[in-house]
């Protein structure tokens, strides 16, 4: 019995998880996956850069954030919280990788992982800076991928060995959120369908396109709707402009940046909401709105869709060619119809793909713990 337990000791391991620790949900994705560890016994200790400086437990998580300054101080602060901390395990992401991924080799950490977020249509990255990362990532124990997508850039584009990724997506906790009172206001009456459009407005979000199809539904047919768009960016202008141009002005409204408990708000309001993105190497926006039920057409472009098993007939309703107005309209009548897909499919397409506990079984099994 005392061998027994002396072995189960010895299983338990000590994380470093460097991401932005803020009110995100992909935040709250990497804090929750940590507090997981620690219900299994683990030892969790969360890094971060933000304005301030402070140091806290939150569900059993040790959070250390550290001032976000100059790139040698930077670094200088994941050199010194490897070394004091000595974890058994690195995780880290985004900007934070390259640091974790050269001092965890330098003091031979077991296993040191990177959780790859983005595509390089997105990064649009230089020569010279995927030459860098390419170097940086063979320093990697394990790269975890957020989607197939992104899976096979870095096999292709950075050179990672196939047998040292793996594709594991997202989950969203936004659905076990409270909803708090907002003065977000939507058009009340019944027979007004609610267009939803959130993310960060940039040509490669391709918001341009909702545009221009919901000014052929006006011009072409009777449909009684309105399109809300959720977020900012350097392409806001320019849509202003298209909306005033093909004379929108009363079907659209910008709604700006909106907080996390406002997320939720759209969310809940919307009758369906429009994702076009060009390229999205996962895309959270998509799991968000499906966890709470809200229907949705996304781009075939979206990473996400790659881990849906069971593609059928029906959930070809669901995606649309994001160069192709024709292919939205068509996919938007049916809600503008009142006989789109029901919010129990969507809210049964989250069940089936995006579980938080099968999505935690993965990495567990993709780092070797049982």
């Amino acid at each position: 019995m005392e061998l027994q337990e002396e072995l189960l000791k010895h299983k338990l391991l000590k994380f470093l998880v460097f991401h932005t620790y803020n009110k995100g949900y992909l935040s709250s994705f990497f804090h929750e996956l940590s507090a997981k560890l620690v219900q299994r016994e683990h030892n969790v200790v969360s890094f971060s850069w933000k304005g301030s400086v402070s140091e806290r437990e939150k569900d059993g998580v040790r959070v250390i954030i550290k001032r976000k300054q100059g790139y040698l101080v930077n670094y200088r602060n994941v050199y010194q919280i490897i070394k004091k901390e000595k974890p058994d395990v690195v995780l880290s992401n985004f900007s934070y990788a390259n640091p974790a991924l050269l001092f965890g080799k330098l003091f031979g950490v077991k296993k040191n992982l990177v959780w790859f977020h983005s595509l390089n249509e997105q990064l649009e990255s230089s020569k010279t800076q995927i030459f860098i990362k390419k170097q940086f990532l063979k320093l990697a124990n394990k790269v975890i991928a957020n989607s197939f997508l992104t899976k096979t850039e870095l096999h292709e584009l950075y050179g990672v060995q196939k047998q040292k990724t793996q594709a594991i997506p997202f989950w969203s906790n936004i659905s076990e959120q409270k909803l708090m009172p907002s003065e977000l206001k939507f058009k009340t009456v019944s027979q007004i369908i609610k267009i939803g459009c959130p993310g960060r407005i940039t040509d490669d979000k391709n918001q341009h396109i909702i545009i221009e199809t919901i000014s052929q539904l006006k011009s072409e047919n009777n449909y009684d709707f309105h399109l809300y768009i959720a977020g900012v960016g350097n392409a806001l202008s320019k849509l202003k402009k298209k909306v005033q141009y093909l004379d929108l002005i009363d079907q659209v409204t910008f709604l700006g940046q909106l907080s996390a408990n406002e997320m939720l708000t759209f969310y809940n309001q919307m009758d369906v909401v429009v994702l076009p993105s060009l390229h999205e190497a996962f895309g959270l926006v998509f799991i968000e709105a499906i966890s709470l039920g809200t229907p949705v057409v996304v781009s075939s472009q979206f990473g996400a869709l790659s881990f849906i098993k069971n593609k059928n007939e029906t959930f070809s309703n669901v995606t649309f060619n994001p160069n192709s107005v024709k292919d939205l309209k068509e996919k938007l009548i049916p809600y503008l119809e009142k006989k789109g897909l029901p919010k129990m499919y969507f809210k049964k397409l989250y069940q089936d793909n995006f579980n938080k506990n099968m999505i935690f079984k993965m990495f567990l099994e993709s780092i070797e713990i049982k």
